[in-house]
């Protein structure tokens, strides 16, 4: 049955439509996952981010596969991408349960997905954790790509909470720390809203992860 998928939709390089693999070796030189650190300081106090590949062009691609195209092989390069990051940060910064960074309403429903949500059970489920759909959108917000690094903060602020059972679940203290999940850190004025809202509620966030990084804007 896999062959016969196969000669039918013969699998392509998500990063440059060639036949053959997910990922051609060419591509794959800007698809590398390494380890890379930054820090977001978030109501007086730094948290680690670390993540795995640096943006590119052919990043790029693989994160817009996956988010807007729902190409299962690029969701496989991103989740696997974010499970080499979060790896590391287990082994230095410590473990617990992984919360995704929901998606625009509107996102969602083009998609026909909540994007990063279902991308952070799947590494859960490989890491033998839990993922929490806890994070809510508390009003519409632009789509950051085309945004500058204030504009950016000032289109975040205040877009997050928590759901209401959720929050008195962190205040009774049944809750693990928390490791936010995101394909990709920019500014980090998305993580660190995610951040303000989950501390705001009782949670203990200790860092976050992303699959790509990308030089923060100005």
């Amino acid at each position: 049955m896999n062959s016969l998928a196969e000669l039918i939709f013969p699998s392509r390089c998500v990063g440059c439509s060639q036949l053959g693999i997910s990922i051609c070796s060419l591509c794959r030189k800007s698809w590398h996952p390494h380890i890379y650190f930054r820090e977001i300081s978030v109501l007086n106090n730094s948290y680690p981010v670390i993540s795995a590949v640096q943006y590119s062009p052919i990043a790029s691609k693989v994160l817009l596969g996956a988010k807007e195209s729902n190409l299962s092989a690029a969701d496989n390069l991103l989740a696997d991408a974010i499970g080499h990051a979060l790896t590391f940060f287990i082994k230095n910064y410590g473990a617990g349960d992984l919360v995704g960074i929901p998606s625009r309403s509107a996102a969602t429903r083009k998609r026909g997905r909540n994007f990063m949500i279902e991308i952070s059970k799947s590494i859960a489920a490989a890491q033998s954790i839990q993922s929490l759909d806890i994070l809510q959108h508390t009003r519409t917000v632009r789509d950051q790509s085309q945004l500058d690094a204030q504009a950016r903060t000032h289109n975040i602020a205040g877009a997050f909470c928590v759901s209401l059972n959720s929050s008195k679940s962190a205040t009774l203290g049944n809750t693990q720390p928390l490791i936010i999940v995101d394909d990709l850190i920019t500014t980090g004025a998305t993580l660190a809203e995610a951040i303000r809202a989950l501390t705001t509620a009782g949670y203990a966030v200790i860092g976050a992860v992303t699959g790509s990084v990308a030089k923060p804007l100005r």
